[in-house]
């Protein structure tokens, strides 16, 4: 997997927003492969998306059924439980430009308790 600091090549401006907190995700790694990619901050907040399958070339639309996320936020508590969203990923040669739209994760799964709301943008040179 590719690891490189937020360079002109690599970039994200996601928001995650946590019962109606705005975050303040800045990732400053990136690294991924054809089936997952991570977003890490300096603060240990990091987003995790596995695809659920390795991406060829084109454009993929992904459902909350689909893919896997896992978001840890500033007070430490992962969001593992995607229950709403897509997010759409372009693949050109081993580039990945994905958005988010209203992605949605759960922290327990029972729709109890905490979520956090991403949305935004990224762009990844996976190996």
């Amino acid at each position: 997997m590719s690891n490189e600091k937020n360079s002109p090549t690599q970039s994200a401006s996601i928001e995650a927003v946590v019962d109606g907190q705005d975050q303040g995700f800045s990732p400053s790694q990136f690294s991924g492969s054809s089936s997952k990619v991570r977003m890490d901050a300096d603060d240990s907040t990091y987003l995790a998306i596995d695809y659920g399958s390795s991406l060829t070339p084109g454009t993929h639309t992904l459902s909350s059924t689909t893919f896997k996320v896992k978001y840890k936020d500033p007070a430490g508590r992962d969001f593992t439980h995607a229950v709403a969203g897509t997010i759409v990923v372009k693949v050109v040669g081993n580039t990945h430009t994905g958005t988010l739209a209203g992605v949605k994760v759960d922290g327990t799964g029972s729709g109890a308790g905490s979520q956090v709301e991403l949305s935004g943008t990224y762009l990844i040179v996976v190996s």
